[in-house]
């Protein structure tokens, strides 16, 4: 009768061998996954709110990164109370957009034009542009916005003692602060040198997070122009989290399916086939220095 070993009576290379194969593991579920939520009610009703959003051009997209970088979703003071039943918070200050100045074409002005074009425009013309103010939902407060991401609320056994092996793994320090947006869970900071991770969140979210901006700091620690885009590089983050927490023993399925479903939308199947190849690299790597670190 064969019998399986119990982890403490396991050689070195027998753990590292069973995290490897359990993060493996996590990551061949991740595509079905990520597959049932696209087929949710929950992703449709998100898909409605996101739809309400304006679509920014590139400059002002540029413009909202550099005033607040760590903005997610925006909207005009009216369109967050008209649209989301949710209210600007006092005293919060306003990201500067530019906003077109269109007027009625005259006559002289659509000649030559196709007619349906003329319609299709509204005999309307760009004159200019005029400075207007957006806020992040950072800055509101009222009925929650739709979420496809539930928050790991689980109790880590060794909670303290794990934390603080990712932090001896890390090349930034790691710390737990006050003041983060309650939109945002945590960051990394190439510039500022650290990590940041949201105080006063369950065990189980602290720690995925934590792996997330390790992640971060470990694929995305060059040049933001050499890096992939922002989407591909929020997938990779958070599929490491969840192969990295999986070996861990902590499941944080019902947060990350979601999170990558959000972020991956659109992305072509080579690009994502790639972005896996480097997601497994990035997971043994950490997985290997938290072992190390963990070996008594």
């Amino acid at each position: 009768m064969k019998t399986t070993k119990s982890y403490k009576d396991m050689t070195r290379e027998e753990r590292k061998a069973a995290a490897q194969a359990k993060a493996q593991a996590a990551l061949d579920r991740l595509g079905d996954g990520i597959r049932s939520v696209w087929e949710s009610e929950e992703w449709a009703k998100w898909l409605r709110t996101l739809a309400k959003f304006h679509d920014y051009s590139l400059n002002n997209t540029m413009l909202i990164a550099m005033q607040m970088p760590e903005a997610t979703r925006v909207a005009s003071y009216r369109s967050w109370q008209r649209d989301f039943n949710r209210h600007v918070k006092r005293g919060e200050r306003g990201i500067e957009v530019l906003v077109p100045m269109v007027v009625k074409r005259k006559d002289a002005d659509s000649e030559g034009v196709p007619q349906d074009d003329v319609e299709a425009a509204e005999r309307k013309k760009l004159v200019g542009f005029r400075v207007g103010h957006v806020f992040d939902v950072s800055q509101t407060e009222g009925e929650p916005l739709p979420e496809i991401a539930s928050q790991v609320s689980a109790d880590v056994s060794g909670f303290d003692s794990l934390m603080d092996a990712i932090r001896a793994v890390s090349a930034y320090p790691v710390e737990v602060v006050d003041g983060l947006p309650p939109e945002v869970n945590g960051m990394f900071s190439r510039r500022l040198g650290y990590i940041a991770v949201r105080r006063g969140m369950p065990e189980g979210q602290t720690v995925k997070t934590a792996l997330h901006e390790l992640a971060h700091s470990v694929m995305h620690d060059g040049p933001t122009e050499e890096l992939p885009d922002r989407a591909m590089r929020e997938v990779q983050a958070e599929s490491v989290a969840y192969a990295v927490s999986a070996a861990l023993g902590l499941d944080t399925s019902g947060y990350s399916f979601g999170y990558v479903a959000s972020w991956a939308v659109g992305k072509g199947e080579e690009e994502m086939r790639a972005c896996m190849r480097a997601v497994r690299d990035a997971a043994s790597q950490i997985i290997d220095r938290l072992q190390i670190v963990a070996e008594p």
